[in-house]
């Protein structure tokens, strides 16, 4: 092990969307389907995203993904604007918040493309299936699964070395974290709380290389980026 040389296979940032409407208290009676299951951003939000992106002006991703909820749509946009050369934004259903309703269906790219024209479905991906993964969030083993499944998705269409942007949901994001550290079927006790636009960096070592691991993270729910505003 003293001799070999650490190879990264990839270098992960996971990222929770800005502040959405959802994520503040107020009235729900009345709203319609998609104002529950899809919210936007709030103003603040929309600052917390663009500091996102300014945060990673200086780190050029390979490769940028969100699920199709708008809220990861526009976060990620904003981080993509600051990229040092353009990107598209590619659109991965893996990686849907946990326990959105099937009664909540986008049928096309109509309302992402209004907020990044550049978004496509991710490689690979049947344009025949939903854009979304509808489950409850108490079935953790189903979780679990698609995190695996999202995880593994991403590992087979990248290249070794590149720095990849997952924008992804708080519940959703904790599975992802959580089948990395290891687990498979149900979470630990302890839950991580991220925060909006709080970055998870994880390094990913082809096996047998790093001695600290084949799995290291760098820093979990990060969000210095936001200590510079008035946020």
């Amino acid at each position: 092990m003293a001799d070999t040389k650490p190879i990264i296979e990839l270098e992960l940032y996971i990222i929770r969307h800005g502040q959405s409407m959802g994520n503040i208290e107020r009235n729900t009676d009345g709203l319609s389907i998609t104002d529950l299951h899809d919210p936007r951003l709030t103003e603040l939000g929309k600052k917390q995203a663009v500091a996102c992106g300014e945060r990673f002006k200086n780190t050029e991703f390979d490769a940028v993904y969100s699920s199709a909820l708008l809220r990861a749509v526009e976060t990620a946009t904003e981080i993509i604007k600051k990229q040092p050369e353009e990107k598209i934004l590619k659109v991965l259903p893996y990686l849907t918040e946990a326990g959105v309703s099937p009664e909540y269906s986008h049928s096309s790219f109509t309302e992402i493309n209004k907020i990044n024209k550049n978004a496509v479905l991710a490689d690979d991906i049947d344009p025949a299936q939903s854009l979304f993964y509808y489950n409850s969030t108490s079935d953790e083993s189903d979780l679990f699964e698609r995190a695996e499944k999202a995880i593994e998705y991403i590992k087979s269409h990248q290249r070794e070395g590149e720095k990849i942007a997952i924008v992804s949901h708080a519940a959703f994001i904790t599975y992802l974290v959580f089948s990395l550290m290891g687990y498979k079927k149900e979470c630990p006790f302890y839950d991580l709380d991220f925060k909006n636009t709080g970055v998870t960096k994880v390094t990913i070592y082809k096996k047998g290389t790093n001695k600290y691991g084949d799995i290291v993270f760098e820093f979990i729910n990060d969000t210095s980026h936001l200590f510079k505003g008035d946020f």
